[in-house]
């Protein structure tokens, strides 16, 4: 008669039920129906919902956390001593190192964390990128790594120190130069539609940026600001280019701008 359980365990790798707490939130939504399209079992919790967080990580397989950053140390405290000892704890937080060293401190099991690079509003993950850190454990990291694959997602395994130092740029100092560059424009009170009338193409395409990224969820975007340790390094980077850029131009100095945008350009490969 076979071990009981091992068919546990089996039944689970085939067929596990995924919990999704926060999954009211957008992303926590989209991923609900991109599981459940999976053919997975999938158990939400959210402020509103019958469900609370603790009851529905003792139900499942796989517990991922999808609130904003901040709230993941309180909300791992919540949920870890409720887990399956052999479930898997994950996140979908933009910032790594911290959620992952909460998940890792409180759940002695399998932890991965993720970091889906896009947003709610696309309609499929097919070749859409998903980075995963492996924080402890084998067994759930690779199923994730295959089911997202499988799915025709672009999978990108990397630390959480780097994947932290990359997204510093990406969307740290992005969001930073978009954030600052709306700033501005309220400052100097130019209207809105001499903007329009006069902008050139790559004008129009930073003010749709900024415009669309200012659109969206502040509490967000504070967070990708506050919370990833590395766009200190970064943002101290661009202070040190602006004052570079500033030389030159209060000294009025055209070769020394000129050499300094050449070896940008020869840098980035342009």
């Amino acid at each position: 008669m076979p071990d009981l359980l091992w068919v546990s365990r089996m039944s689970a790798a085939m067929n596990p039920t995924v919990a999704i707490i926060g999954g009211q939130g957008q992303m926590g939504r989209w991923f609900t129906r991109f599981f459940e399209g999976q053919g997975l079992t999938v158990l939400v919790a959210d402020l509103d919902t019958p469900q609370t967080a603790p009851e529905v990580a003792a139900q499942a397989d796989v517990v991922i956390l999808s609130v904003p950053i901040p709230q993941v140390t309180a909300l791992v405290g919540e949920v870890a001593p409720r887990l399956k000892p052999d479930a898997a704890l994950m996140d979908l937080t933009s910032v790594k190192q911290r959620p992952m060293a909460a998940m890792m401190a409180a759940f002695p099991g399998e932890v991965v964390g993720t970091h889906p690079l896009f947003g709610p509003g696309e309609e499929s993950i097919e070749g859409r990128t998903v980075v995963l850190c492996q924080g402890r454990g084998e067994r759930w990291f690779q199923w994730l790594k295959d089911l997202l694959a499988q799915a025709g997602a672009r999978v990108k395994v990397t630390s959480a120190a780097e994947h932290d130092r990359l997204m510093a740029v990406v969307q740290g100092l992005a969001h930073f130069m978009l954030i600052a560059f709306g700033a501005v424009i309220r400052d100097l009170e130019v209207s809105p539609q001499d903007l329009e009338e006069f902008s050139t193409p790559t004008f129009a395409t930073l003010l749709n940026l900024s415009r669309r990224l200012l659109s969206q969820d502040a509490k967000l975007y504070a967070c990708i600001q506050l919370q990833n340790p590395a766009n200190r390094i970064v943002l101290r980077a661009l202070e040190g280019a602006v004052a570079d850029i500033l030389y030159f131009i209060q000294r009025q100095d055209a070769d020394g701008l000129v050499r300094l945008i050449e070896e940008i350009r020869g840098i980035n490969g342009k």
